[in-house]
């Protein structure tokens, strides 16, 4: 039978019965998504099973996973033509191209080459449509088959990867990475297996590359070998590796069935960040996967750079290539031996100290002076010396260096028999009223500490200060204003120097204790008038009044009615007896 171009068995094409469906066909493709089909002849009027509906059915077929190595199967149409053609040295440099006007025809394109090439109308049954796995080419046409794997149906799979699900089954993993130092693969992410919807996007086009890794051997960009654009099976699902330039883009539908290593090989140590976003199931993984202890992964790295080999006239310095193991996102340097089935990647390069090398003076350091005391001479060697790319210094001839020969003798004057006395600052006076003591450090500074004793300056001198003799002096309280109930007690408060008991008007406000506090004793019986007392006001009219002892508090003691107490009114007669001759006029 010559099918979509292509001869194929007979067996493999189903039959038509008439009036009735045939077998199913044969699946299209031996691995990976392929399509089935049937038909049926329908027969003419006025026969039975007379047929109105179509008479060709597909559906879905699954296969298992094709094995590594084997390319996508548009590519492999694409090569198929080329064993055919006359580019049969060039059958693994054909590429597929997808029409986005004709996704069912097979247009193809030699790597490099930037027209592709329209060879057939029709790709093979079972061929994507594109992206979406879901649309299937069949005789030709892209078909739209729902996630039942029934034609025509509008069954789909939710974000969780259940066919009509409700997308509540599995919860959504997010987030972003960001790493700018070191040089090498570092482990960005982990994702567990049974993960699905998987995407990686970096943020911004950078000078590094996506890796992806599974337990076993499979991955995308690792052991320093750079993919191009392409899909990849690994760890039980297929991956779309995607760069365009400088940017990179990662997408696996899964789910997997082993947990993935999502790594960044970093160069220049620039990398503007990633964010990743995958499902896994809510339900607990099967007791064999969930029990399972992760699988560290083993990979060659650059651990760091090496010195340069030379100091000058341009050199290289290389990287130190090591084993490490990665597990938990934890990196650590172990022995060779663990990556000796990996390929070992080459160490990278750079140049170094470029700039030329120089002829320089260069001098010992100064003898001893030829005297410890006095005058005398110091002497040095000096010699013009050029630097080789190994570090060595080689003796040049003197017109060969820059500038004038430096000294190779000086002056000097020997220090023993110098007597060099350093004192430091007075420190403040023991006492702030009255004489005290004041202390300073002295040393000798003499490189011999030979110092003359006699000449030694004092570390201590007698010193006065009088910057805190006024303090606040208090008196004793006096008794409570009344007998009973609530009254008030007073103390006297004067400022006055420590030594001299003058007054005086140096001591701080802030500092002024209390002169009155209120007094309590026991409740009174009865209400007492004051107006009713006539002792007190008869000894005041009676008393010789010679003005105010106390004129700045006798306007409180008013205020507070202690004028009727005769110890308050005798200090303020003045003001206290104007207060008696209200309370007479109140009365009268």
């Amino acid at each position: 039978w010559c099918k979509a171009g292509e001869c194929i068995n007979r067996t493999s094409f189903a039959e038509h019965v008439e009036g009735e469906w045939s077998a199913w066909s044969t699946c299209s493709r031996t691995c990976d998504t392929g399509i089935s089909s049937r038909q049926r002849k329908c027969p003419g009027s006025g026969l039975e099973g007379e047929c109105h509906s179509p008479i060709m059915q597909y559906r879905i077929c699954e296969n298992p996973s094709c094995p590594a190595g084997v390319p996508a199967f548009r590519d492999w149409q694409c090569q198929a033509f080329g064993v055919r053609s006359s580019y049969q040295k060039h059958v693994h440099q054909w590429q597929a191209v997808i029409d986005d006007e004709k996704p069912c025809a097979l247009f193809c394109s030699l790597a490099g080459k930037d027209q592709p090439i329209l060879l057939t109308e029709k790709v093979m049954d079972g061929t994507s449509c594109g992206q979406n796995g879901l649309d299937v080419c069949a005789d030709g046409k892209c078909q739209k088959f729902g996630c039942d794997g029934i034609l025509g149906s509008l069954a789909r799979e939710d974000h969780c990867g259940v066919c009509n699900g409700n997308g509540k089954s599995c919860k959504v993993i997010k987030g972003d990475f960001n790493h700018t130092r070191g040089a090498g693969y570092v482990e960005a992410l982990v994702i567990p297996a049974g993960a699905r919807r998987i995407k990686v996007v970096e943020e911004k086009p950078a000078h590094s590359y996506l890796a992806l890794r599974d337990a076993g051997k499979q991955s995308i960009n690792s052991d320093w070998k750079i993919e191009h654009s392409g899909t990849f099976n690994i760890a039980g699902t297929t991956v779309h590796y995607v760069r365009r330039g400088l940017w990179e883009k990662i997408s696996a539908k899964g789910p997997t069935t082993s947990p993935l290593h999502l790594l960044v090989l970093l160069f220049h140590d620039q990398s503007y960040g990633l964010h990743y976003e995958y499902t896994i199931p809510l339900d607990p993984l099967p007791e064999n996967q969930s029990s399972k202890v992760p699988e560290p992964l083993f990979m060659w790295t650059h651990s760091g750079w090496e010195d340069c080999d030379a100091v000058c006239g341009g050199g290289e310095r290389k990287t130190t290539v090591s084993c490490t193991k990665i597990m938990n996102k934890n990196i650590s340097l172990v022995d060779n031996k663990k990556c000796k089935y990996l390929t070992q990647p080459e160490p990278q390069i750079r140049k170094c100290n470029e700039q030329p090398c120089q002829t320089r003076w260069m001098m010992t350091e100064w003898t001893p002076c030829s005297r410890t005391c006095g005058k005398g001479t110091q002497n040095r060697q000096v010699a013009c010396t050029q630097q080789l790319r190994n570090g060595t210094l080689i003796r040049a001839r003197e017109r060969d260096c820059l500038g004038p020969k430096p000294a190779s003798a000086q002056r000097c004057e020997g220090q023993d028999c110098m007597t060099v006395w350093e004192a430091g600052v007075w420190s403040e006076c023991s006492v702030k009223c009255g004489k005290g003591v004041r202390h300073r450090t002295v040393r000798c500074t003499n490189p011999r500490k030979k110092c003359v004793l006699s000449t030694r300056p004092k570390e201590a001198e007698d010193c006065e200060d009088y910057s805190k003799c006024y303090v606040w002096r208090m008196g004793d309280w006096s008794k409570c204003s009344v007998t009973c109930g609530k009254g008030m007690q007073s103390r006297v408060i004067q400022c006055m120097h420590k030594i001299t008991g003058r007054h005086g008007n140096e001591c701080f406000s802030s500092e002024k204790p209390a002169a009155y506090r209120p007094c309590h004793l026991h409740p009174c019986n009865e209400k007492i008038n004051v107006n009713t007392i006539t002792s007190p006001r008869l000894a005041a009219l009676t008393f010789k009044c010679l003005g105010d002892q106390w004129p700045v508090y006798c306007k409180v003691i008013r205020e507070k009615n202690l004028c009727q107490d005769m110890r308050w009114y005798q200090r303020c007669c003045e003001t206290c007896r104007d207060f008696y001759a209200q309370k007479m006029q109140q009365k009268s």
